[in-house]
């Protein structure tokens, strides 16, 4: 069985696929992004145009994206034919890193090893100067979700466009995970995810599938 397939034996009343905004420099570059508000670059741009074709053949009932600009980006490109109505909502942003924002991976290394140490150790709590921490960031997300299931329970197959550690901490909760194992739930740029919504409860069908990247 693929590792990365979870199967879900209740009826299914809620499809929601998750997918990670596509590529920015920044990623390519290994740097601290947060809500800075980056573009896609060429390859990013590649990987939404894959995605349209990806849920061109899908039955899709709306689209509800962070209002940061690279998840824009790759939701307008889903949505080039307009075929969807999307929404925008700042609860869907990444992690704020606060004064972490810019700094590329090999410098917090360097420099800042206690602190990445402290937060790897304890994300839900533990702050980063000028951050939100992980677990506020989780509680964002599944409050977003919770909303999002009673006032929009008439639809079926709903398309959320967000960022890595936002989409991750909320796959922990779901699967009854520490936020100490949000790297276990990591998702590339430009990666599908399928949660099921039935009888109260988010269960994770596919996670971070990106054969149609290919």
């Amino acid at each position: 069985m693929n590792d990365n397939l979870y199967y879900n034996h209740i009826q299914t009343l809620m499809e929601i696929i998750l997918v990670r905004h596509g590529e920015t420099n920044w990623n390519k570059d290994k740097r601290c992004q947060g809500i800075s508000d980056t573009n896609l670059n060429e390859n990013g741009l590649k990987q939404a145009k894959k995605l349209k074709k990806y849920f061109d053949s899908k039955k899709i009932d709306a689209i509800f994206v962070s209002d940061l600009k690279r998840a824009k980006q790759t939701a307008d490109i889903i949505n080039s034919n307009n075929r969807y109505n999307l929404y925008y909502s700042q609860k869907l942003r990444e992690m704020d890193q606060g004064d972490f924002e810019g700094i590329y991976f090999k410098v917090l290394n360097q420099k800042y090893l206690s602190e990445l140490k402290k937060w790897r150790d304890d994300p839900d709590t533990f702050r980063i100067p000028n951050a939100e921490t992980l677990g506020e960031v989780k509680e964002r997300v599944i409050a977003f979700m919770n909303n999002l299931v009673r006032k929009y329970s008439d639809l079926s197959n709903i398309v959320i466009v967000s960022h890595n550690l936002a989409l991750s901490s909320f796959l922990c909760f779901i699967s009854n995970k520490s936020l100490k194992y949000f790297t276990d739930f990591t998702l590339k740029s430009g990666s599908i995810s399928i949660i099921d919504y039935s009888n109260n409860v988010f269960s994770i069908r596919i996670k971070n599938y990106t054969e149609h990247l290919r």
